[in-house]
């Protein structure tokens, strides 16, 4: 019986897991596309993109994961131009 729950546990509990590890992988990818990109002439579109990505760290600081990756990954849509 123990050894169930522990498998019903880890089953509930991994991918709640692997779901939050994305936000600092993407907050990175977002990080490392502004640092490439020209700041003069793309600046307007590095501003919102930093405004995004301030407020998917926020989320993903509070808990919620989902909505900082939404947030994370509008950023790098903004940015991949």
């Amino acid at each position: 019986m123990k050894k169930l729950l522990s498998i019903t546990f880890m089953i509930l509990l991994l991918p709640s897991m692997a779901f939050a590890g994305a936000c600092p992988m993407l907050k990175s990818e977002v990080e490392d596309k502004i640092a490439t990109l020209d700041q003069t002439k793309h600046a307007t579109l590095i501003s919102f993109a930093l405004m995004l990505h301030e407020q998917g760290v926020k989320a993903h600081d509070s808990g919620d994961h989902g909505m900082s990756e939404d947030l994370l990954n509008g950023a790098l849509r903004l940015l991949d131009v």
